[in-house]
């Protein structure tokens, strides 16, 4: 498949992430007062990831247009790529900081943030022209990890409310069978 089929696929679905998102986030915390530190901070990311991949699927196409080479493509992109997941990473962890108390979460994020920098160090490594060739792979994956990342947290943006009612809907039916 081609690179530019993929970034446009890709950009059509980030843009359908963040704008999807924002419908479910209206209508989720409306009338709460009470919104928790970690649904705001995946709403963030599902934003920022989904806006990332955006950017990062429409950068190469406009340097094709000025008919950049494509070396240098894959060079520029794979540099922008890397200072704007490693400004997410840290904004991701300073924000999550304190908010995560289970230890299973910890190592989960710990996991995910290990496999940012996995891909952060493929990035440099293809700019740099050493293990990958400044070709199209390693900014693509960055794409669809970024993706993968928006599509869990989407997920559970989703359906974390849900089972908070299904739960509470539980506890209240044992109570009323134990009660009588």
């Amino acid at each position: 498949m081609n690179p530019n089929d993929l970034l446009l696929v890709g950009a059509e679905v980030s843009v359908a992430f963040a704008g999807f998102s924002g419908l479910i986030a209206t209508y989720q915390f409306n009338d709460k007062a009470n919104v928790k530190r970690g649904d705001v901070v995946g709403l963030t990311m599902i934003v920022q990831f989904s806006l990332q991949a955006a950017l990062f699927c429409v950068i190469p196409l406009l340097l094709e247009i000025f008919q950049t080479e494509v070396a240098k493509i894959w060079t520029v992109c794979s540099l922008l790529a890397v200072v704007s997941m490693s400004y997410s990473g840290y904004s991701i962890d300073r924000n999550i900081r304190g908010v995560v108390k289970k230890r299973s979460v910890r190592v989960f994020f710990g996991l995910l943030q290990g496999i940012n920098g996995l891909i952060i160090l493929g990035l440099i490594l293809n700019s740099m022209d050493i293990v990958f060739h400044r070709e199209a792979g390693p900014f693509i994956t960055a794409i669809i990890w970024s993706l993968g990342l928006v599509g869990y947290m989407f997920g559970r943006l989703l359906l974390r409310p849900l089972w908070s009612l299904v739960r509470l809907q539980e506890t209240a039916t044992r109570t009323k069978v134990t009660s009588v």
